[in-house]
C-alpha cells in the first residue's frame, strides 16, 4: 500500500469531548445565558474529572462560550446592551482597518477562499443551519484578518468577535432571508475586493456589521 494513499485516524482527545459537550449543551439550552458553570457538576454529568472540565473551559472561554469572572467563577456568556452596543461600535472601526490594510496584501488564493466561504455560508442558511452559517462567517472575517498582516490587530478583533458569534449561536434564530442577504453582502464585499474598489469595500463591511447588529437587537434585548 502506498504511503501517500490514507492517513492516520487521530483519536478526539477527552478533552476535544468535554468541549463539544459543553459547547452543546449551551447551545441547546440546557446551560443558559449567565449561568455559573459548576466544574464538579458538570464532570459528574459527563462523566469527566474536574481537571479535564477545567481544561475544557478554557479552550470555550477563547471560542468565546464562556466567560470568567475574577474571584467569582466561570458563567455561559451573557452581554448585556452596553457590553452589546460597545462591542459592535468598536468591530465597526477595526473591521474596516482590517478590510483596508487585507486590500493591500490580498492574494487569488484569498479571494477564492472567501468566495468558498459565503458560497457555504449561502448553504447553511438554506439549509437553516445557524452552526454551519457562523462558523464560515466567522473563518471569513478571520481570513480577512489575516490577510491584513497586522496580528495584534487579527487578535484584538477575535477577542472582541468571538464572544459575539457564541452569543448570536446560543440566542439568535434569524429568518431564512436575513442569512441569505447577510451572506449576499459578504459575496459583494469579495466582489469589490477584487476590482479593488477600496471605498466600496470599505462601505459594504460598515453596511454588513451594521445590518447585523440591527437585525439581532430586537431578539437580543426587546425590551429596548
Amino acid at each position: 500500500m502506498s504511503r501517500n494513499q490514507i492517513g492516520i485516524v487521530q483519536p478526539v482527545s477527552k478533552k476535544d469531548q468535554v468541549v463539544t459537550l459543553i459547547r452543546q449543551a449551551i447551545i441547546r439550552g440546557q446551560l443558559t445565558s449567565g449561568e455559573a458553570i459548576v466544574e464538579s457538576r458538570i464532570g459528574q454529568e459527563i462523566g469527566a474529572g474536574t481537571a479535564l472540565v477545567r481544561e475544557a473551559l478554557i479552550d470555550l472561554e477563547y471560542q468565546g462560550f464562556v466567560q470568567k469572572v475574577p474571584y467569582k467563577g466561570t458563567y455561559v456568556t451573557r452581554l448585556s446592551r452596553q457590553d452589546y452596543d460597545a462591542i459592535f461600535r468598536l468591530r465597526r472601526e477595526l473591521e474596516a482597518l482590517a478590510v483596508g490594510w487585507a486590500m493591500e496584501r490580498i492574494t487569488p488564493a484569498d479571494l477564492d477562499e472567501l468566495e468558498r466561504l459565503t458560497e457555504v455560508m449561502k448553504q447553511g442558511a438554506a439549509a437553516q443551519d445557524r452552526r454551519q452559517f457562523y462558523e464560515h462567517d466567522l473563518a471569513f472575517h478571520q481570513r480577512i484578518w489575516l490577510a491584513s498582516g497586522n496580528a495584534w490587530l487579527g487578535e484584538a478583533l477575535e477577542r472582541l468577535v468571538l464572544p459575539l458569534f457564541a452569543f448570536f449561536l446560543m440566542k439568535t434564530p434569524r429568518t431564512t432571508e436575513q442569512y441569505l442577504e447577510s451572506a449576499a453582502k459578504h459575496a459583494e464585499i469579495v466582489a469589490a475586493m477584487r476590482a479593488g474598489d477600496r471605498a466600496a469595500v470599505n462601505t459594504l463591511m460598515r453596511s454588513s456589521v451594521g445590518t447585523w447588529q440591527e437585525d439581532m437587537l430586537p431578539t437580543l434585548f426587546p425590551e429596548t
